[in-house]
């Protein structure tokens, strides 16, 4: 399967992230809009994701023969790899369809990859798009607000504006500062590492 997917996408190799591959049939309706409503919409997963390469494989279309014969049985499917591409787990038929078999599935992939915790990562991620969704309300407060004062100009409210738009602005930037920061502080685990001899 590596060398296959190798094939497929030059780009999964190792890297500083684990994989994620699914393995779909795309004419299955049911099985792909399942998938994609339980696994692939909930947050939690979506923001573990975030630290994943994340590939998707249509067996319909690999070239005909015995792979995607293979293959075709084994849609749908998720096959998890760490950052050396050492396969870490699978899920295929009905258990790729279950959230908790791919959450037990990423969870395990994760603590082999990293030194911080996947609930603590995707908390931390959580509180960022919390305070991400009050900043976009926050936007459309001021555009109404400057909207306003270009059909009715005022210096005095202008004033005011300007500096809810400079607190605005450094809030956003420390909100992407702490992003990067979470982001940083989720490490590989020692055997992933470069090597000296490698730096």
């Amino acid at each position: 399967m590596e060398d296959k997917l190798k094939t497929l996408f030059p780009t999964l190799k190792a890297s500083n992230k684990p994989s994620v591959v699914w393995l779909c049939d795309v004419s299955d309706d049911k099985a792909v809009t399942k998938i994609g409503q339980v696994i692939m919409r909930n947050e939690p997963v979506g923001l573990g994701l975030k630290r994943f390469n994340c590939f998707r494989v249509d067996v319909l279309g690999m070239p005909e023969g015995d792979l995607r014969k293979k293959y075709e049985k084994e849609a749908q499917a998720f096959y998890f790899f760490d950052p050396a591409l050492n396969q870490t787990s699978r899920l295929a038929g009905k258990r790729a369809m279950s959230l908790s078999a791919f959450n037990s599935c990423l969870g395990k992939t994760w603590s082999k990859t990293f030194t911080v915790k996947l609930k603590a990562f995707q908390k931390s991620m959580k509180d960022i798009l919390d305070r991400l969704d009050k900043l976009d309300g926050q936007k459309q407060v001021l555009n109404r607000k400057r909207a306003k004062l270009a059909e009715k100009p005022n210096p005095g409210k202008q004033r005011a504006l300007d500096a809810e738009l400079k607190r605005f602005e450094e809030e956003r930037t420390k909100v992407e500062e702490d992003e990067r920061a979470i982001q940083e502080s989720c490490t590989l685990q020692p055997e992933f590492l470069p090597q000296k001899d490698e730096e």
